[in-house]
């Protein structure tokens, strides 16, 4: 049974240009690739190698310390530096750039491919850790770390392909071309992890990723469900999916795990299932490219450590200067100073937005009341006083408001006819709660 959550909004989607476009490989491989140590939400990494040292396709190239994840060579080819970088999440960072030398050589030492119905949890995780898996729809938490904490205390795994980003649809077409292959891993993690319902969520107006889903479910007699869902934002993030799907609402300060669920993206859950049963670890991945000044909107599937600029070579450029360039879609994506920054295992998109696609900057004016950033929030907060009390400095009422259970959606922003920067005071809100002090 479908439930629903509150607030959210209805965003034109503007899947148009690329929903229809199979994923494609690059035009031509990157003469190099930059690898940040940085690409996990939970920490770093350190090297394992140094400038002048041969690599090949998956071999590991650092070690994961403090939560961070192992990143593996997506070419084959020589490390020539090991040095500061432009990253998609901003400023700079430690990166290892790797020469290709277009071979694509494979590492030697990959793991054997494992027999899906001998897979024991043990095994499930030590894989994941192993192929570096960090959440692939824009969290980046260490997977094999989720699993772990999920492993006998959940219920329901929900596979998220639902995608209420604009713009985006990497997820979509990996769903409609790899469905076979996310099933198969999503049984898999299942039976490892003690889930006794398996629920893969889509939108309605994605139709044939529905009706590929639908075939294979027959074919596999798979113990699956597929739920289609309205079209609504924020719907893929994971207090919303777990609420339409199941119907539990997971109380503040809590997660999914919380209330029985584990959310997954799907291209996570493709990337798991590469790791078991082909012994590969996460070096590529699926990337839209798209945006009004885009000359030939694409998805791709590119190495991992890509600089953003390659991507665009192999989508015609750009037909116009472009107003704002972004990582993922432009309610959360990050804005992008450089395209010298690369691919890394949470960029799903690359969105080049014309300016007549903006929506109009008007100066922002008195709130007039009106509730719609109330009425929109999913998570039940109040913007416009978590912001008023802000600008008045009046701090003491912030932790009544619980602005730091926002989910940086942006929804208020968007509905505000008055222009006000609430995501930005609300974050703001939620930073200041978090140092404990006041300004």
């Amino acid at each position: 049974m479908k439930h629903s959550f509150f607030g959210g909004v209805h965003p034109a989607g503007h899947k148009e240009s690329t929903r229809r476009k199979p994923i494609a490989r690059l035009d031509q491989q990157p003469e190099q690739v930059v690898l940040p140590v940085l690409m996990s939400s939970q920490g770093r990494a350190e090297p394992l190698v140094r400038p002048g040292d041969r690599v090949q396709v998956g071999q590991p190239l650092t070690r994961g310390i403090d939560g961070g994840v192992c990143v593996h060579a997506s070419v084959s080819g020589r490390v020539i530096a090991v040095e500061e970088r432009p990253h998609p999440w901003g400023d700079t960072a430690p990166a290892i750039v790797v020469e290709n030398d277009g071979e694509d050589t494979p590492f030697e030492d990959r793991p054997q491919p494992l027999a899906a119905e001998n897979i024991k949890l043990s095994q499930l995780l030590e894989r994941t850790h192993w192929a570096g898996i960090a959440g692939m729809g824009g969290g980046a938490y260490p997977t094999d770390r989720k699993l772990a904490q999920a492993a006998g205390k959940i219920d329901t795994l929900i596979v998220n392909a639902a995608e209420c980003e604009p713009y985006i649809t990497a997820d979509h077409r990996l769903l409609l071309e790899r469905s076979d292959h996310i099933l198969q891993g999503a049984q898999v993690l299942a039976r490892c992890l003690g889930a006794k319902r398996t629920v893969v969520v889509t939108e309605g107006d994605k139709l044939n990723a529905v009706e590929a889903v639908e075939r294979r479910l027959r074919k596999r007699g798979a113990k699956a469900e597929l739920c289609t869902v309205g079209t609504r934002y924020p719907l893929g993030a994971e207090k919303q999916i777990v609420q339409t799907v199941t119907g539990r609402e997971t109380p503040a300060g809590s997660t999914a795990l919380d209330v029985g669920c584990l959310v997954l993206n799907v291209a996570t859950v493709f990337a798991i299932q590469d790791a078991l049963f082909k012994g590969k670890p996460l070096t590529h991945r699926a990337v839209t490219v798209t945006g009004g000044a885009v000359a030939r909107p694409r998805n791709l599937w590119v190495p991992i450590g890509t600089p953003l600029r390659c991507l665009l070579e192999s989508s015609g450029g750009l037909r116009e200067v472009p107003e704002l360039i972004l990582t993922g879609g432009p309610m959360m994506g990050t804005p992008q100073k450089s395209l010298e920054a690369p691919v890394i295992k949470d960029t799903n998109g690359l969105v080049c937005l014309a300016q007549w696609e903006r929506r109009a900057q008007t100066p922002e004016t008195i709130c007039i009341r009106c509730g719609k950033c109330v009425a929109s929030c999913p998570m039940h907060l109040a913007p416009v006083f978590i912001g008023r009390a802000l600008r008045e400095k009046q701090t003491h009422k912030l932790p009544a408001l619980h602005p730091q259970d926002c989910i940086q959606c942006g929804c208020c922003s968007y509905i505000c006819p008055a222009g006000i920067p609430l995501i930005e005071l609300v974050r703001q809100a939620g930073e200041l709660l978090e140092k404990g002090g006041e300004e």
